[in-house]
C-alpha cells in the first residue's frame, strides 16, 4: 500500500474526528451557556436550545456505530467501565430529551414564532420546574460523560491541534 493510499484511507477518519471533536466542544459550550437564561437572554436561550436538537442528533449519528455495538454487547461479558459508560450515555440522552421536550412546552419566544401562535400568558410552573431539574441533571451527567471520556477528548485534541501545529510550520 502506497503513501497516497494510506493518506486517502486516513482522511475520512481525520474528518470524522475533527467534526466529532468540534461538535462535542460546541455542545459543551452550548450546554454551559444555556444554564443561565440571564446570560443569554430568553430569545437566544430558546433558539440555542432548539439548535441543541440538531447538535444532539448529529452527535448520535456520528456515534451510532459505538451505540449499536455497545447495545448489542451490553448483556455480554464487559468491563464495569463499559457498562457504566453505556448507562451514563443512556441517562444523558433521556435527560437531554426531557430538557428539550419541556423547553418546547414552556417556550415563550421560539416555538410561538415557529408556529405563528401566541405564547401562553402564564408559564406552567410544573413544566418549568421539570425543565430546570432535568437541566441540572444534564449538567451533572455531562460532567460525568466528559470525565469518563476524558482520555478520548485529550487524544482527539492532541491529534487535531498537533496537525494545526504541523501546518503552521
Amino acid at each position: 500500500m502506497g503513501a497516497a493510499t494510506i493518506a486517502a484511507t486516513r482522511e475520512p477518519a481525520q474528518w470524522r474526528l475533527k467534526v466529532t471533536f468540534w461538535l462535542d466542544v460546541t455542545l459543551l459550550v452550548s450546554i454551559c451557556a444555556l444554564q443561565t437564561v440571564r446570560f443569554t437572554g430568553l430569545v437566544l436561550h430558546e433558539w440555542l436550545g432548539l439548535a441543541l436538537v440538531g447538535m444532539v442528533l448529529a452527535h448520535l449519528l456520528l456515534a451510532w456505530s459505538w451505540i449499536a455495538s455497545q447495545s448489542r454487547r451490553f448483556f455480554t461479558l464487559q468491563s464495569i467501565r463499559a457498562r457504566i459508560n453505556y448507562l451514563l450515555n443512556l441517562s444523558l440522552f433521556a435527560a437531554v430529551t426531557a430538557v428539550i421536550f419541556s423547553g418546547i412546552l414552556i417556550s415563550q419566544k421560539a416555538i410561538p414564532t415557529l408556529t405563528h401562535t401566541k405564547a401562553a400568558p402564564h408559564m406552567d410552573w410544573r413544566w418549568d420546574t421539570l425543565h430546570n431539574q432535568f437541566s441540572t441533571a444534564v449538567v451533572m451527567l455531562v460532567g460525568f460523560h466528559l470525565a469518563i471520556n476524558w482520555e478520548w477528548a485529550l487524544a482527539a485534541g492532541e491529534k487535531i491541534f498537533h496537525r494545526f501545529q504541523e501546518r503552521a510550520r
